[in-house]
């Protein structure tokens, strides 16, 4: 496969994790300001959370690199995109962790007056960026490891 589409690849989806990185950052502080989320972004899914706005930005970040450098012509760009990858997949599956754990405490220990649990509460933009991830991962996954391999 080309190295046009891993460019490609990791260009989009490290655009993406910036992108929704900083929309965090900025939910954060307008609630922090305000007291209320802003509107449009609650309708994106993207809470107001520094923390998984700077893990958005760094796996943002590996994968423009990554793509900065294969568009130049220097392999070594492959790795920050496989990194990329690896870093997108890792995180989506501590969040559909998390996103779990979070069903079986709301099932088991529930609280009197408390707002039930959802699953729409829990998604958030590194879970729904880890699903392109996925893709990426299935795609070029056999090419990471026989390289590690090699290594």
């Amino acid at each position: 496969m080309s190295n046009g589409i891993k460019v490609l690849f990791g260009a989009v989806l490290g655009l993406l994790y910036v992108v929704f990185g900083l929309l965090q950052f900025v939910q954060a502080v307008f609630e922090a300001v305000s007291g209320v989320p802003m509107a449009g972004l609650a309708a994106l899914l993207v809470p107001g959370n520094v923390f998984s706005g700077f893990v958005l930005i760094v796996v943002g970040a590996v994968l423009l690199t990554g793509a900065k450098k294969l568009s130049g012509g220097a392999e070594e760009g492959m790795p920050f995109i496989y990194v990329g990858i690896l870093l997108s997949v890792g995180f989506g599956l501590v969040a559909l962790c998390s996103m779990g754990a979070g069903a079986l405490e709301a099932a088991a220990f529930p609280e009197e007056g408390a707002e039930p649990w959802s699953v729409v509460d829990t998604i958030t933009p590194i879970l729904y960026l880890a699903v392109i991830g996925v893709l990426g991962f299935l795609a070029w996954g056999k090419e990471l490891f026989r390289g590690i391999r090699a290594a």
